[in-house]
């Protein structure tokens, strides 16, 4: 997933505690499609709880959604589910885990506090390989009314025609000598990178030994593979978890042969990528036209401000998207945010300060399903019911619409009563969590009339826009929302 779930997605809250309702989640969970509203006893006797499974854009893979509507200690969570039932075992396990150390912390704050208040959002992301190798990345992270926040990043790893659930060891062969060649590569990424130098403690060389649990946390992609280092509980957000990303080509020798780079390898389709992107026909035609044009004027003088729209996919998200929001007026800077409902609904204040701050609020669905997959009256019920949660909240209505994953045809555009924008610019922001290649992309890929995809649920993401927009600033673009752009 992001995605999905999509949809990396972080900051989610739970408030179930009992073990009649963990049972009741696992036959929910079992059966695609189904939605299920009850009482949550741990907070709010009024509260509900709905818990809904349907399929992802990876095959084999399915999508659970867990929301709850409590007003002190809310949650929404997402985590994959397959046909393998230990695979299944080991993600539900660590989300009751998630959850009941929650719960846990919120009794104690009861102890302490009047009234205390506290989130906790999981969210994932999918990662592939081309050898079938799929890596779920999900992100937990907690913040609490006395001030706390904590985070942590954990993996799981899945061959979903198999059931094989494979380790590091296993990447690497299982030979201690590869381990302690990939230790001093990975110090020697982490030591280089100027990024990386806040995130360093003290005692950082203990958990870069070479030691399968110092590296347990990775995924893999068919370009490379990347570590989630030091995965203990993280208090300072500001600081975050170290990320380290190494070309499978840069230690290919030190890989099981499954997993080894193929010199010149074919340009990759991103035929199961999580965000593919489709490239608007309505945008292919501007910017053709705009070819033309500049052709033809090729003599002219070079125009003193060209035009882009900055887009942001999955918030409001409390933590990054007000930093987002700083960062953009700064630069005087507008942007289009294309919301999921179901956040909106949790963070009211955060939804309503984008619109304050003058940006163009677009509409993503309520949980960010493949709508391609789902039948119409469920499409419909996605668009609509956040168009109005984004209504109800700030006041105006959403004038865009974009489909999560861009999965879109003919049947979706004849659903939305609203323009579908997608983009031509991807900085997979979501996929490696680094500042520096944001900007990478967004060099390689921009021009005139682009569209750029970002994510302000990312923390990475906002460390790396002000680098963006100085560099957009200095290349003579102008900053305009989605629809301006088209007008």
């Amino acid at each position: 997933m992001r995605k999905p779930r999509r949809k990396i997605w972080i900051d989610f809250a739970f408030s179930i505690a009992i073990i009649t309702l963990t049972i009741t989640a696992i036959f929910i969970i079992s059966s695609p499609g189904l939605k299920k509203e009850q009482k949550n006893n741990s907070t709010n006797a009024t509260a509900s709880v709905s818990i809904e499974s349907i399929e992802s854009t990876y095959p084999g893979i399915k999508i659970v959604t867990e929301m709850s509507n409590d007003k002190k200690a809310p949650y929404a969570i997402q985590y994959p589910q397959s046909t393998h039932n230990l695979f299944n075992e080991k993600v539900l396990s660590y989300i009751n885990d998630e959850r009941s150390n929650f719960l846990k912390r919120m009794d104690q704050l009861k102890k302490i506090k009047k009234d205390p208040t506290g989130e906790l959002n999981i969210s994932f992301e999918t990662m592939q390989h081309k050898s079938g190798h799929y890596s779920f990345v999900v992100v937990s992270g907690s913040n609490f009314s006395d001030g706390k926040t904590h985070m942590t990043i954990h993996s799981f790893h899945l061959h979903p025609s198999t059931g094989a659930m494979h380790t590091i060891a296993d990447v690497l062969n299982r030979d201690p000598e590869n381990l302690t060649i990939l230790s001093s590569r990975v110090k020697e990424a982490l030591i280089e990178d100027p990024s990386l130098q806040n995130k360093l403690t003290d005692d950082y060389e203990k958990w870069l030994e070479p030691l399968w649990s110092n590296f347990s946390e990775y995924a893999l992609t068919d370009e490379a593979i990347i570590f989630y280092l030091n995965p203990q509980i993280v208090t300072d957000r500001t600081i975050g978890q170290p990320i380290v990303s190494l070309s499978l080509s840069s230690i290919n020798s030190l890989l099981l042969k499954t997993y080894q780079s193929e010199e010149a390898a074919p340009v990759k389709t991103d035929e199961h990528t999580e965000k593919k992107p489709e490239k608007p026909s309505q945008n292919d035609n501007t910017k053709d036209d705009q070819t033309s044009e500049d052709n033809m004027n090729s003599h002219a003088e070079k125009p003193v401000s060209k035009r882009v729209a900055l887009t942001f996919d999955d918030g409001p998200e409390p933590k990054v998207t007000p930093q987002i929001l700083d960062i953009l007026k700064r630069h005087d800077a507008k942007a289009t945010f294309f919301m999921l409902g179901s956040r909106v609904e949790y963070y009211p204040d955060v939804a309503a300060s984008v619109q304050q701050a003058g940006h163009e609020l677009g509409n993503h669905t309520w949980n960010h399903p493949n709508l391609v997959k789902l039948p119409s009256a469920r499409v419909i019920d996605e668009i609509q019911k956040t168009s109005r949660m984004i209504e109800e909240v700030t006041g105006q209505k959403a004038t865009a619409f974009r489909p999560p994953y861009g999965a879109v045809n003919q049947r979706i555009r004849g659903i939305s009563d609203m323009p579908i924008v997608l983009w031509d610019v991807d900085t997979l922001d979501w996929q490696h969590h680094d500042p520096k290649k944001i900007l990478e992309k967004v060099k390689q890929q921009t021009k005139d009339g682009s569209i750029i995809l970002m994510h302000d649920i990312h923390q990475t993401t906002a460390d790396g826009l002000e680098a963006v927009l100085t560099y957009l600033e200095n290349e003579g673009y102008s900053f305009v929302t989605v629809s301006e752009l088209h007008e």
